[in-house]
C-alpha cells in the first residue's frame, strides 16, 4: 500500500479552501468524540497545548502539508530490497544506547539474531537509515561454532563483514566462507551513531518539557529504522532486550521486564530491560528522563498470578496521573474476562508520559501517554482504555500489514465503548457508540488510501472501523459475537492476523456466511444505507374491538448505487403501542421491501433501528403502498 501523501502538498486555492472547511468540522465532530489516540506533528505543540486536549490536534496536522516531515511521507521499501528480506527472518535485536545530550546524539550498539530461509543467503538488507552511521559491524554463526552461546552471545567469536549505505539501507554482503545454511542462526553485531531525524509521527526527539529534557520514540508505521537497525516489517516480530546508559536521577524506561540496573561510577546509570515475548519492531520504543514512579499489581483471572504496572509520570503532573490512572487493573480485569487473559502477563503494563500533549501509543506493555491528558479529573479515561486494549489487538494479535490497520485501531476505539458499557450500563454504550459517527466516512476501512494521518482514513480506520464491530455484534448476538473474539484471539495471539482471518472465525461462531457484511462495510462499501420507511395500520377486520393489529412497514434504500445499491443487514423495528412497546426482526435485502407484523393493541408510531446498531440515515415518510 502506498502511504505517501504528497498529493495533499499540492492543488488549487478552491482545494485547500474546500479542504480547510472540512477540516473544521471535523474538529467540531471530533470534539464531540473526546480522544484521539494517534497525534499528528510537533510544529504548532507549544501554542496549541490547551486546545489539543479538545480535539484541535487536527489543525496542526495541517502543517504536515507543507513540510518534508509529514507523517504521511511513510518509506516505500524497494523491490530489490523486499525479495532479500524475505529470504531471512529475525528472531532477536538486543539494543544498546547511550546519548550525548548537548549534540543530540545517539550511540548504539544492536545485536541482531537472523535465521535464513535459504541456503543461499550472501546479502542481508537491513532498515536503517542515512542519518545513523555504522562504525563497525561482525558477524558470527552461533551453530557453525559448535559452542553453546544462545545466553552469551557476545563472547563467540565474530568476523568483519563486508557493509555498505545507501538509500536508507545497510546492506550486508557475506564472502562464500560466510554465507550461511538454511536453519542456522547468525548474529550480527551493529556499531552505530548519528542525530536520529524526526519523521512520521514522531519518531525520535530529544524535548524540553517543564524544564526537563526527555528522549522518546514513536516508529509507527515504518520508522524505527530512523534510530535503530532492523528488518522493519510488522510481521516479521523478534524477541528485543534494550539497554539504556542515562544520567543518574533519569529513569530509563522500555519494554518488557527491569532485569536490572547498573551504577556505572560515571555520573549515568544503565537500565536493562528484557522482553520475552515477539514484538514487532513499531512497537518497540524509550522514554528517558526524570520521572515519578509508582506501582500497581493485577491478579490473574487464575488467581495464580500478581503482575506489576509500572507507572511512569512527570513531576509536575504526578498527582494528576496517579488519580487518572488508578482504575487501570480493572479495566485490565475487564478485557481479561472479555478477550482473554492478559497477553504479556509474565511481563508488565505500564505508562509512561512521553513528548506528546494529546495523543498516545500502545508500545508494547508500556503505553506512552501525551503529557496533557493527565488533568486530574478522569476526563481522558477513554484514553486510558484504548492504549491497554491495543495489548490484545495490535500488540498480542498484530497486523500482518498495514492493509489491516483497522484490525488495530478499529478494536481499540470499539473497547472504548466496552469499557463505557462496563461503568455505566447499555444506554451508555450505545450513546457512545453514536458519538463515534461522524455522519460521513471516506474511502474503505480495509487498505485504506493513506496512513491515519490523513484526516479522511483516521475517521474511517477509527470510528468506523469501531462501528463495524458494534455491527457485528448487532448481527451475531452476545454470545456469539464474544465468543469469536475470543477464539479470534486466542488463535492469533504472538503472531500476525489478517481481516480474512477474522471473517472465518466469524463465520464459524455465526453458523452462516458473512462475506455479505465484510464486503458492505469492510472491502467495497464506503457509505451507508440511506432508510427511508414509513408505515401504516389496520385494525383486524373480523375481529373488531380485539385489540389486534396488522402494521405494514415499507423500507426503501435510496443510497446511491455507486456505493452499494443494497446493504443486507438485519433491522429491529419498534412499534409503541397504547400499552408499550413491540420489537420485531426483519432481515432487510432489497432496495425496496414491505414488512407485515400484528400487535396485540393498537400502535401509535415505528421506530426504525431505534437503538442505533446500524451506520445509516433514516427518515420516516407517508405510507404508500409497493
Amino acid at each position: 500500500m502506498n502511504y505517501d501523501n504528497r498529493i495533499y502538498k499540492k492543488g488549487t486555492l478552491i482545494y485547500f479552501s474546500a479542504f480547510f472547511i472540512n477540516i473544521v468540522l471535523s474538529v467540531f465532530f471530533i470534539m464531540a468524540s473526546g480522544f484521539v489516540s494517534k497525534e499528528a506533528l510537533r510544529n504548532f505543540e507549544e501554542v496549541s497545548e490547551e486546545s489539543k486536549g479538545k480535539g484541535f490536534y487536527l489543525i496542526e496536522k495541517l502543517s504536515g502539508l507543507f513540510g518534508d516531515d509529514a507523517a504521511g511521507d511513510v518509506r516505500v521499501d524497494t523491490p530489490e530490497a523486499l525479495a532479500h528480506f524475505e529470504l531471512y527472518d529475525a528472531l532477536n535485536y538486543d539494543i544498546e544506547l547511550s546519548f550525548d545530550l548537548n549534540q543530540r546524539l545517539l550511540n548504539g550498539v544492536v545485536y541482531a539474531r537472523l535465521q535464513p530461509n535459504t541456503d543461499t543467503l550472501r546479502t542481508i538488507y537491513l532498515n536503517l537509515y542515512d542519518n545513523m552511521k555504522v562504525s563497525e559491524l561482525k558477524m558470527g554463526n552461533l551453530i557453525r561454532t559448535g559452542i553453546d552461546y544462545t545466553r552469551n552471545f557476545r563472547s563467540m567469536p565474530m568476523e568483519d563483514v563486508t557493509y555498505s549505505q545507501a538509500n536508507n539501507y545497510l546492506t550486508v554482503r557475506l564472502s562464500e566462507s560466510q554465507v550461511p545454511m538454511k536453519g542456522d542462526i547468525i548474529v550480527l553485531k551493529i556499531v552505530y551513531s548519528g542525530k536520529p531525524l524526526k519523521k512520521g509521527f514522531d519518531s525520535f526527539s530529544f524535548k524540553e518539557i517543564y524544564g526537563n529534557l526527555y528522549i522518546y520514540t514513536l516508529s509507527e508505521p515504518n520508522w524505527g529504522p530512523v534510530w535503530w537497525p532492523s528488518k522493519d516489517f510488522p510481521d516479521d516480530k523478534a524477541l528485543v532486550n534494550m539497554s539504556l546508559r542515562v544520567p543518574t536521577g533519569w529513569w530509563g524506561i522500555s519494554n518488557g521486564v527491569l532485569k536490572d540496573t547498573l551504577n556505572n561510577g560515571d555520573g549515568t546509570t544503565t537500565f536493562n530491560w528484557e522482553s520475552n515475548y515477539p514484538i514487532a519492531t513499531y512497537l518497540v520504543s524509550i522514554v528517558c528522563g526524570k520521572m515519578n514512579y509508582w506501582s500497581d499489581t493485577y491478579t490473574s483471572l487464575d488467581g495464580k498470578k500478581q503482575m506489576p504496572i509500572m507507572y511512569f509520570a512527570f513531576p509536575k503532573n504526578f498527582n494528576n496521573a496517579k488519580f487518572d490512572w488508578e482504575r487501570t487493573p480493572e479495566m485490565i480485569k475487564l478485557y481479561s474476562e472479555l478477550f482473554g487473559e492478559y497477553p504479556f502477563i509474565n511481563e508488565k503494563y505500564g505508562m509512561a508520559e512521553f513528548g506528546w500533549t494529546s495523543g498516545a501509543m500502545e508500545h508494547q506493555t508500556i503505553s506512552s501517554m501525551g503529557y496533557l491528558l493527565q488533568t486530574g479529573d478522569k476526563r481522558y479515561e477513554n484514553v486510558v482504555a484504548h492504549e491497554l486494549a491495543h495489548h490484545w489487538w495490535g500488540n498480542a494479535v498484530t497486523l500482518k500489514d498495514w492493509k489491516n490497520i483497522w484490525l488495530n485501531e478499529g478494536f481499540a476505539t470499539y473497547s472504548e465503548a466496552l469499557w463505557e458499557e462496563y461503568q455505566k450500563g447499555r444506554k451508555a454504550y450505545l450513546d457512545y457508540m453514536k458519538g463515534k459517527d461522524f455522519g460521513y466516512f471516506s474511502g474503505t476501512i480495509y487498505a485504506p488510501k493513506g496512513f491515519i494521518d490523513n484526516f479522511a482514513v483516521y475517521a474511517t480506520v477509527y470510528q468506523k472501523g469501531s462501528w463495524v464491530l458494534h455491527m457485528l455484534r448487532g448481527v451475531m448476538g452476545d454470545e456469539k459475537f464474544f465468543g469469536a473474539i475470543r477464539a479470534y484471539y486466542e488463535r492469533h495471539k504472538y503472531k500476525n492476523a489478517e481481516t480474512s482471518q477474522l471473517v472465518e472465525i466469524c463465520e464459524e461462531f455465526y453458523g452462516s456466511k458473512l462475506d455479505w457484511f465484510f464486503d458492505q462495510w469492510v472491502y467495497k462499501g464506503t457509505g451507508r444505507p440511506r432508510y427511508e420507511y414509513s408505515w401504516k395500520k389496520e385494525e383486524f377486520q373480523d375481529q373488531k374491538g380485539s385489540g389486534n393489529y396488522t402494521v405494514r412497514v415499507r423500507i426503501k434504500q435510496v443510497q446511491k448505487d455507486d456505493d452499494f445499491p443494497v446493504y443486507k443487514m438485519p433491522l429491529k423495528i419498534s412499534v409503541s403501542t397504547k400499552f408499550g412497546e413491540q420489537e420485531f426482526t426483519v432481515f432487510n435485502d432489497q432496495r425496496d421491501q414491505t414488512f407485515q407484523f400484528v400487535t396485540d393493541s393498537e400502535p401509535t408510531d415505528v421506530y426504525l433501528d431505534k437503538e442505533g446498531w446500524i451506520l445509516k440515515k433514516a427518515a420516516k415518510g407517508s405510507y404508500e403502498e409497493q
